[in-house]
């Protein structure tokens, strides 16, 4: 079917044109030599042939449809976690189960598009399963299933597991996202073997020099009654601190052991609980676990003074209160009456506002160089902010705000979020920010820009700014409430939350180094993470530069590392990967303009045993899942009857996807080639009669 640019009505003109065109060349300009049967059927070729050119001149475009059969999507996803090599049927899972699972993928992708993924640590597109991933966390293969194949034919979800999971949000919630059929296989053990494990430790991770802090360790016992074991604790010299002999009375037996300990010096500190072995145990590796303490000087005051009561304040109290390094006391601002200069920095909600515009506080702010988190809102007033030294200005157009998402700086480079937090912040609710105009100062370095709807912007979202030796965090809109819960509803935690407002709180709290060289990191990783260091690099200006190499070594006992730190947008950065369990020292080095600069730490690898804590297979879990969209249950032996299942299935079908395509006519070889063979016919037609 043929369609234009311009009305087919013009057609009939094109063949007037073609016909007006032949007669002047052939009737009108004498042609005697010509026979007359030639100069008809030239005047017919001329005719055609100019009435073709003259078509093409409307781009004329030939419509086509072309049918798509797509093939229905099974996403095979399987437990990769250690939990499973405990059960009594490893070796099976190991070999033999591993190549019923290739043969029936193989079967299945005859007739659909089978994918298969690995959960675990991570999600990752393989079928080469070890069982050695340190967490299970389910729900991400149903979060993935409904973000990649949405609008998709995802025709089912296979999901292999022993339902045991210790990591994100519960997986029979996730599933519910979904509306294809959810089949499941029933990996691991549900009874219940004999085994001695440390469930749970409960302690603060930062203490106080020259205090007594608390240790609260839960032993549990499973088919173990009228034994005794010892539980004993070491530091780091591997001197006993503390020990206990403790006799198991029932079958399910468990008993919170509480201690003491003093810290004596400040610094990180590893304890080792262990509890001795007990005979035909399943596994010893529940055994023993590890603590890390921080050991410090002092508590950091932080004054939270508010405008209004509101959700934010709560939120950032809270999670600034699970770390014992500060102390943080709230106000609102018309009962703030104590001096600002005895608390190390202060975060101002919503100030100055209308009605409370504090220019006193302000100015001493400025005065005594305070650090602030300013979180800004509804309440604040915008022309005051100008002045609160912070690096920016914001007109307001009017009183309007934006629903804006945030999107992560990749040229950020004060500090480093995990992959965690920076996968939280691509899925949290939008905030309210002002519709407005900003002017950033060059100094400021942002975190987050505002997304508003689908288009990213360069307005702030969040920033970090230094004015001379003045620190300042601004948050251009408030009800960051809904990130922490958010993160707790997809994770049952608010780790990632938590990270923003710490790292946040750290830069604010930092004393201003006047090195050249900085090197940053954490004290502990778990074994099941890289390990990463990011660093700075300062000219004599004091400006950041990464033109140099910088080189790290990283040592222990009876291992040496070495590695080149990878260059960022002004800084740099170290991935090292993982590293075995134990106690490392470090030490970064860089040769610039003549001189030689080094930095040194320390940190610990930890064992990361949460596996080895419930190894009681929760087949129920894997029912409630595979009954929510008419699915089934199947045990590992019966691999064959799940691939029939699917096969039998009338809903997982092929759907027809039908592509229309506009060719034009000008692009078309065939029709060049017919202009060009009527030009020719008409040439040689011509030249056997003598004319030229």
């Amino acid at each position: 079917m043929f369609t234009s640019e311009y009305s087919l009505w013009f057609l009939p003109l094109c063949i007037i044109i073609g016909l007006a065109y032949a007669a002047i060349l052939y009737y009108k300009i004498e042609k005697p030599e010509l026979p007359l049967w030639v100069k008809r059927v030239a005047f017919a070729l001329r005719t055609l042939t100019m009435s073709i050119l003259v078509f093409l001149l409307l781009n004329p475009l030939l419509k086509s449809t072309q049918k798509e059969i797509i093939k229905p999507i099974i996403l095979v996803g399987v437990d990769n976690s250690a939990s499973i090599r405990y059960t009594k049927d490893s070796l099976y899972y190991k070999q033999a189960f591993q190549q019923q699972l290739k043969q029936i993928t193989q079967s299945l992708g005859q007739d659909y598009q089978v994918e298969t993924v690995l959960m675990g640590d991570t999600l990752r597109n393989s079928l080469n399963l070890d069982f050695e991933d340190k967490k299970s966390s389910l729900a991400d293969i149903f979060d993935y299933a409904q973000k990649k194949y949405i609008n998709r034919n995802l025709g089912a979800v296979v999901f292999i597991s022993d339902g045991i999971f210790n990591a994100g949000s519960h997986p029979l919630y996730a599933a519910e996202k979904l509306s294809c059929p959810i089949y499941t296989v029933a990996l691991g053990d549900t009874t219940i073997r004999k085994d001695l494990l440390i469930a749970k430790v409960n302690h603060n991770q930062t203490v106080f020099k020259n205090n007594f802090f608390p240790i609260e360790i839960l032993v549990k016992a499973n088919k173990l009654a009228n034994q005794t074991t010892q539980l004993r604790v070491y530091d780091q010299k591997e001197d006993v601190v503390f020990e206990k002999n403790i006799h198991i009375r029932s079958h399910a037996y468990m008993e919170w052991v509480k201690l003491n300990l003093e810290a004596k010096e400040a610094g990180m500190y590893r304890y080792s609980i262990r509890l001795s072995p007990v005979e035909d145990e399943i596994t010893i590796e529940n055994n023993t676990t590890d603590i890390f303490i921080q050991v410090v000087d002092e508590r950091k005051k932080i004054a939270l003074i508010y405008n209004t009561p509101h959700p934010d304040v709560s939120a950032i109290v809270q999670s600034i209160q699970e770390n014992e390094t500060y102390k943080i006391e709230t106000f609102s601002v018309d009962k703030f009456n104590t001096p600002i200069n005895e608390y190390d920095f202060i975060i101002l909600h919503q100030l100055p506002s209308r009605g409370n515009p504090i220019p006193q506080m302000i100015e001493t702010i400025k005065k005594i160089q305070l650090p602030v988190f300013f979180i800004l809102g509804k309440q604040t007033n915008y022309n005051q902010v100008a002045n609160l030294n912070t690096g920016i200005q914001i007109q307001l157009s009017r009183e309007m705000y934006n629903e804006v998402y945030p999107i992560y700086n990749q040229n950020f480079s004060t500090f480093s979020l995990s992959n965690t937090t920076l996968e939280l912040l691509k899925e949290v609710p939008p905030i309210q920010a002002p519709f407005a105009n900003y002017k950033l100062a060059s100094s400021a370095d942002v975190l987050l820009y505002q997304k508003i709807g689908n288009v990213q912007t360069n307005y702030p979202l969040l920033y970090y700014n230094q004015i001379d030796n003045h620190r300042t965090a601004v948050c251009l809109a408030d009800g960051i409430w809904k990130w922490k819960m958010y993160n707790y509803m997809l994770d049952e935690n608010h780790n990632a939350f938590n990270e923003i407002i710490y790292k946040t709180i750290q830069y604010l709290s930092i004393k201003e180094d006047k090195s050249f060289f900085r090197v940053s990191s954490q004290h502990v990783f778990n074994e099941n993470e890289s390990v990463t260091f990011d660093a700075e690099l300062y000219n004599q200006n004091y400006e950041l530069i990464n033109d140099p190499e910088v080189n790290m070594q990283i040592w222990s006992d009876d291992k040496k590392f070495s590695y080149t730190f990878t260059r960022t947008f002004k800084s740099y950065h170290l991935d090292a990967g993982g590293l075995p369990i134990g106690d490392y020292k470090w030490k970064a080095k860089v040769k610039f303009a003549d001189k030689t600069y080094e930095k040194s730490g320390y940190f610990s690898v930890k064992k990361v045993n949460i596996e080895t804590i419930n190894l009681i297979a929760d087949h129920q879990l894997l029912k409630n899942i595979a009954n929510l969209n008419q699915g089934a249950m199947f045990y590992p032996r019966e691999l064959d009857k799940l691939e029939k299942e699917i096969k039998n299935n009338k809903k997982i079908v092929s759907i027809a996807r039908y592509n229309k395509k506009h060719n034009s006519l000008l692009n078309s070889f065939f029709v060049i080639f017919s202009i060009l063979l009527l030009l020719a016919t008409e040439w040689i037609l011509r030249k056997w009669s003598g004319s030229y």
